[in-house]
């Protein structure tokens, strides 16, 4: 995988000998950046948070299209087929973006390498895993070191990489790690995990004590007790109450575990929630129309900005961004709405010629139909400036007078 994603016959930006330098940055920030787990995304919770988003955020469907005079063109380019079919030979668009976002929200930061063949021609889209990057320059370009823990390094000019980053506040170029804010509710969820964990071994522990009088051998004591387990403490005993003779006492253990109860489990689990920017409905799935909406302003339509934004900037040169190129990341916000509000929004939309009769047959889920991308407009539309002839039934006073001077000059 690594020879075929790097060409590394080929690739100039890898020989070793170079007399790379670090790259200086303004505040002496830490030159390498090492993504922080802290086996985070092996907890359930942080997992299901990273998956929430990252699996809405896959359903962004990437374009490349062409702005000229104010209107959107859309191309049938390679780009724009490597990022809506296939952007590589081991990834569909759908996991691509998934990769990249799951990287985004469990590290702040997300690198994918462009491909490119000899004529300079992208050929294919690689988001990277990694062990560390470290900035390093040489002749006063930037270059991305890239430490992969199996394969070896990599050395890789900036230009060639997409980079999209999180929290980006102290730090001169990376994105901050999560290991200061998530440290302390990971511990404290981990602690609670394991209290109830420990509690539910406990109750399998010694439950009492049958106390029988006489002197007996160790082999009657141990018939004594088959017998009273195998008679009372079966599970086919379902009345849970056991008889015993004189001769024998039982005395029960009682065991006080203190486990978090559920306020206090939920407010810990709300903390991971919160700090991803998600609530218990998002989670589950079981969102209404306007909690949708609040999440996908929030959470994905962020991560969309980024995306469209970054792409653009390192798919194109400055000649064809000039000419109007770029990349944009889109979703269909209407398939999560109601019934109600597709309904009037359609109704809204379409007499005014806002929306053709597929893109509102694609609202409600149904497939094109011929014709169906020509605008219709309704006729209750007229002029302002005309509307009291139209209304009187007047007819229009510039056309008469033109087929009055038209008669004129026939006669």
């Amino acid at each position: 995988m690594f020879k075929s994603i790097f060409n590394v016959e080929d690739f100039q930006g890898n020989v070793a000998d170079k007399p790379y330098t670090m790259f200086r940055q303004l505040n002496n920030s830490d030159n390498v950046f090492i993504p922080w787990d802290g086996n985070s995304y092996d907890d359930a919770t942080v997992r299901t948070c990273i998956n929430t988003i990252a699996k809405h955020a896959a359903k962004l469907k990437p374009k490349h299209i062409r702005r000229q005079n104010g209107k959107i063109i859309e191309t049938d380019s390679v780009i724009d087929s490597l990022l809506s079919t296939r952007p590589n030979e081991y990834m569909s668009t759908y996991d691509f973006i998934y990769k990249i976002v799951s990287q985004l929200a469990l590290y702040n930061n997300a690198f994918v390498y462009i491909k490119s063949d000899s004529k300079g021609n992208i050929i294919g889209l690689y988001p990277l895993n990694y062990g560390d990057v470290e900035l390093v320059e040489l002749d006063a370009v930037l270059y991305c070191k890239f430490n992969f823990l199996s394969a070896g390094q990599m050395v890789i000019p900036y230009t060639d990489i997409i980079h999209i980053r999180d929290q980006f506040n102290r730090e001169d170029f990376f994105g901050e790690t999560n290991e200061r804010p998530l440290k302390s509710p990971l511990k404290i969820l981990n602690t609670v995990k394991q209290g109830l964990e420990n509690a539910v071994k406990n109750c399998t522990k010694l439950r009492g004590i049958l106390e029988v009088v006489g002197n007996l051998k160790p082999g009657d004591i141990e018939k004594i007790n088959k017998n009273f387990v195998d008679s009372f403490l079966d599970t086919s005993n379902s009345t849970g109450i056991a008889t015993i003779d004189q001769k024998s006492t039982f005395h029960q253990l009682t065991s006080d575990i203190q486990t978090a109860d559920h306020s206090q489990m939920e407010f810990i689990r709300d903390d991971v929630y919160r700090y991803f920017g998600l609530n218990e409905a998002i989670i589950k799935g079981n969102y209404t129309e306007d909690q949708w909406a609040a999440f996908y302003e929030s959470i994905i339509e962020p991560i969309a900005i980024k995306l469209s934004l970054e792409f653009t900037s390192k798919l194109f040169t400055e000649r064809e961004k000039g000419h109007g190129n770029e990349v944009i990341f889109t979703a269909n916000r209407l398939q999560y709405a109601s019934m109600k509000s597709k309904t009037t929004m359609v109704q809204a939309l379409l007499p005014q010629g806002i929306i053709t009769l597929n893109e509102a047959r694609e609202i409600f889920g149904f497939s094109a139909v011929d014709d169906g991308d020509k605008r219709q407009v309704s006729l209750n539309f007229v002029d302002s400036n005309k509307q009291n002839q139209y209304q009187l039934g007047q007819a229009d006073p510039v056309a008469t007078d033109n087929s009055e001077e038209g008669e004129e000059e026939n006669a």
